[in-house]
């Protein structure tokens, strides 16, 4: 099976072009699912979930993998995974590339006097820097044609979403591609914002949010109608079958030249009218809610065993905390950023969090996480006269020993961990670790004092 990019680079960005007025042909997709949490590396394969075109068709990108082997009907197109696949790749279920969208012209009929023709298009999720790395996750249009040609000159082809000029010089036609070798490419962007953004994607007109923009040539998928495609699909990536879809209602591929027996047949010109399409729809549009447990740790505020949670999801997100099946804490998130922290009684060892919205384009999340034991180094300082090391901390765990790593247990009165003062018959150390039995640790810098 043939693969758009595994052995080449991607193309150049091509700009994006924000017309106040753009033809249909050339006004991009309509919509992206990117749930906020597709930058976990437990619930999301690092790629949005779906894309909807200007005619309302959504097609999808499943987690973990997509669907099918990529040769029996019905498939999605992707570059399977190996064994050097590194990290990356497993998150996402594929190697360098996926297809949300694909439509090969006619593989086996479609051609010149000269030889065959590949023409494919596609929405694609691959990768900048053409390796799976974290951060450089792209999701592209690109319309692809090689044709071999003997006569230089311009060429002109026709396409669902509308024409291009192809220039060919003897050059073109003597080199390896022999002749035609064209790609317009739309989108190409790396896909989050690595910067402190968190969860957040890339504002328009970066990112995955790119191929929406005006000037993205492909705006429609083209879907299977003769034979029609399997429920669930636009077309199961294997059966021949003509298309709907075209923007222009142009369901069509044509190559026209200077070359009056392109075709050998005396004619100017090849088309096709039939097509491998494949593509997925999902069952649903909604994404899950984003959800990170930031910090989960035990605590003692007025003598009261405490959990203290902080985590990270949506404005207006519902949060619902239990252990064991009983409710500890129910409350809202009202921060803009979607951070949020709350301390509640309990004694939990682990807690599970689930969080909610009315909002119909968002399905609930839930994590369970253990409650870790918060130690605190409230002072770590060494005294330049007396050569000495004091520590003080404090545990949220109650009866726990804390130990300063390399020097020893501390002493505990009054809910506050002593050490020293100790004096120092080694050099000094940087910073000093508290670990407990009770499983907390705290690293903190040395003070220096007089």
């Amino acid at each position: 099976m043939s693969k758009m990019s595994r052995h080449t680079k991607l193309a150049l960005l091509i700009a994006v072009l924000v017309l106040a007025v753009v033809p249909a042909a050339f006004a991009g997709l309509s919509n992206v699912g990117v749930s906020p949490d597709f930058n976990s590396v437990t619930t999301s394969n690092g790629f949005p979930q779906w894309y909807t075109d200007a005619n309302g068709v959504t097609v999808d990108l499943p987690t973990p993998r997509p669907i099918g082997d990529g040769l029996t009907a019905p498939t999605m197109v992707y570059q399977p995974l190996t064994g050097a696949s590194n990290a990356v790749a497993l998150r996402a279920g594929f190697d360098t590339e996926a297809f949300y969208f694909n439509a090969k012209a006619n593989p086996k009929g479609f051609q010149t006097a000269y030889g065959k023709i590949v023409m494919i298009s596609g929405l694609e999720a691959s990768y900048a820097n053409l390796t799976p790395t974290e951060g450089q996750q792209v999701v592209f249009a690109r319309i692809r044609i090689k044709a071999p040609v003997k006569v230089a000159g311009t060429y002109t082809l026709t396409h669902p979403w509308g024409s291009e000029t192809i220039n060919v010089t003897a050059a073109d036609i003597n080199s390896t591609n022999k002749g035609i070798f064209f790609t317009k490419d739309f989108g190409l962007n790396t896909g989050w914002n690595p910067a402190g953004a968190g969860w957040s994607p890339v504002a328009p007109p970066g990112g995955f949010y790119s191929v929406l923009q005006p000037g993205n040539t492909m705006s429609t998928f083209l879907r299977a109608v003769n034979p029609a495609p399997p429920a669930g699909w636009i077309g199961d990536g294997v059966t021949l079958s003509t298309v709907t879809g075209s923007p222009t209602g142009y369901n069509t591929v044509r190559l026209q030249g200077p070359d009056p027996n392109l075709d050998g047949k005396g004619h100017n010109f090849v088309e096709t009218s039939l097509f491998v399409v494949s593509g997925h729809i999902p069952a649903s549009t909604a994404v899950p809610l984003p959800l990170k447990v930031d910090r989960a740790t035990s605590s003692s505020l007025g003598g009261t065993p405490n959990i203290d949670l902080f985590l990270t999801s949506k404005q207006g997100a519902t949060v619902t905390v239990t252990a064991g099946g009983a409710a500890l804490f129910t409350g809202a998130v009202t921060d803009p950023s979607g951070k949020f922290y709350q301390s509640f009684p309990g004694t939990a060892t682990s807690i599970t969090v689930a969080v909610t919205s009315a909002d119909p384009g968002f399905t609930p999340a839930t994590r369970t996480v253990p409650v870790v034991e918060y130690v605190n180094i409230t002072s770590a300082a060494y005294s330049v006269a007396g050569n000495s090391l004091t520590v003080t901390a404090t545990s949220g765990a109650a009866g726990a020993t804390l130990n300063v790593a390399g020097f020893g247990d501390m002493t505990l009165a009054a809910g506050t961990y002593t050490l020293g003062p100790v004096t120092l018959t080694s050099p000094l150390p940087p910073s000093i670790t508290v670990n407990s039995s009770a499983g907390g640790t705290d690293t903190a810098q040395v003070a220096i004092t007089p």
